[in-house]
């Protein structure tokens, strides 16, 4: 058995702006008042008046009057629908300011109708968002049931039909014309409409008109659709008041962070890179992006390296609106490792990397790889932290672990050459090395050289001009 919950945003024109000062405010379009908030429908402004009627009610109250904005609402709808999906994949917009939610496969999830209605009353109003539910066994009496406060979870129990006996025709209207027609001939409430004869009604208003009232009842089964997540993450979180202060923002990172690591799990994802976007009515922009070596990163680590990264880049001036997005996404991959492994020690040292970088910059830490070059200088190249080395297996050879920046001559007396007064002697070696004939001939013998200390040392023979050098120092 199907079970519905609408969600319908009746003051979405108004909060998808951002708008969530106490002062009245309504949305016009084509010179008409389309939505209200609250603090402007206490002062008897209503959705219909001309602007003029609208101020002239208000009073001595100052009515702030905003332009409609379709593709603001349909961008808060899409948002909310990555929000819902993680409570069920099943799930569509309905009309302009519903999200309809089929959850009879999540009840057992999150424990019960009564807890899912509570986790999208309580995810809604973190966003800033005032909802009214309705909940049925079918999608539009959801909708119906969203409009009064038939919505007690003991009324689930009772025949469908029976619950929407009572419903009010007017409140239908917007489903289908006929109902009009219906209130203007006398009835008042769907029960009197569903107690005609059913052959009479269809003659009468129609074979569609009769197949809605069918999906209305639950006669006929609407088909479930499944909400397609978008390509890449993204989610905003107004904060209602302007904040120039970063240990305000913690609630908005942890919702948004929570939200990001729904849509991860839930599509078996994973990301290394988020972007932080700051807004502000004043026109001020900040964009924060945060980086980890590793995609497997928690929400909780995601808030640490973003509160690092923020004492690096602060605000100047106030901001009033959060909004996160993940573009760069990858296939989540598990981990894999020894059954000894110490796995603690490598998290640990991932983490490392992760607050430093975010700390100090990118540019700051580095990584080493080798690469495919005969020249020592050349074998070593700085990497991003996390770059895994390569999968050609380098042949073995006597390299030292500190590489000067360049090689210094060394001197020679007779057959002994000598490096900081002590006499260097050749235990190793010789291994030539022939490269860049296409640029700059080189050619060298390398040998691994001992001082009087015992120290190893790496040092060369310029073939070309018959010159010796050090290297570097092996460990």
């Amino acid at each position: 058995m199907q079970l519905w919950v609408c969600l319908r945003l009746s003051e979405l024109p108004v909060q998808c702006l951002n708008y969530r000062r106490p002062q009245p405010l309504a949305v016009v379009e084509q010179q008409r008042v389309f939505a209200v908030n609250a603090a402007a429908s206490l002062l008897g402004v209503e959705p219909g008046l001309d602007p003029t009627s609208a101020r002239a009610i208000a009073g001595d109250q100052t009515l702030q009057l905003l332009p409609r904005e379709p593709e603001a609402e349909q961008q808060a709808l899409e948002e909310l629908s990555c929000w819902a999906y993680g409570i069920t994949p099943h799930l569509f917009r309905f009309r302009e300011d519903c999200l309809m939610l089929e959850v009879s496969g999540s009840l057992r999830l999150f424990g019960g109708i009564e807890a899912v209605v509570r986790r999208c009353r309580q995810g809604l109003a973190y966003r800033g968002y005032r909802v009214e539910i309705g909940i049925a066994a079918t999608s539009l009496a959801a909708w119906a049931f969203s409009h009064s406060d038939e919505n007690n979870f003991t009324a689930l129990d009772i025949p469908l039909p029976t619950r929407l006996g009572g419903v009010s025709l007017s409140m239908l209207v917007p489903l289908h014309a006929q109902f009009e027609s219906l209130q203007r001939s006398g009835m008042q409430t769907l029960g009197e409409v569903l107690a005609l004869p059913t052959a009479a009604l269809a003659r009468r208003c129609g074979h569609d008109f009769g197949e809605l009232l069918q999906k209305l009842c639950g006669s006929i089964t609407s088909p479930v659709g499944h909400f397609e997540p978008p390509s890449c993450f993204q989610d905003s979180y107004p904060l209602g008041y302007p904040v120039n202060n970063h240990d305000e923002l913690g609630p908005a990172f942890e919702q948004l962070l929570e939200s990001l690591q729904d849509y991860l799990r839930q599509r078996q994802l994973q990301t290394r890179t988020l972007h932080w976007h700051f807004s502000g009515h004043s026109g001020y922009r900040e964009l924060l992006e945060v980086r980890t070596s590793g995609a497997g990163t928690s929400a909780a680590e995601w808030y640490r390296l973003t509160k690092l990264r923020l004492e690096r880049q602060p605000f100047s001036d106030e901001i009033d609106h959060v909004q996160l997005r993940a573009e760069e996404l990858e296939v989540a991959q598990p981990l894999s490792e020894g059954l000894f492994a110490n796995q603690g020690q490598q998290i640990a040292g991932s983490q490392l990397v992760d607050v430093l970088s975010n700390r100090l910059g990118t540019q700051a830490v580095n990584g080493v790889r080798c690469r495919d070059a005969h020249l020592p200088e050349h074998s070593l190249v700085k990497v991003t932290p996390g770059e895994p080395a390569l999968k050609k297996r380098l042949p073995a050879a006597q390299r030292p672990f500190w590489l000067l920046p360049n090689p210094e001559p060394l001197r020679q007396k007779k057959d002994k050459l000598t490096f900081w007064g002590n006499t260097l002697e050749l235990i190793y070696g010789p291994e030539r090395i022939e490269d860049e004939w296409w640029a700059k001939a080189t050619s060298r013998e390398y040998f691994v050289a001992r001082n009087e200390h015992g120290e190893l040392l790496c040092v060369f023979l310029e073939r070309r001009h018959k010159r010796w050098f050090i290297h570097g120092f092996f460990a």
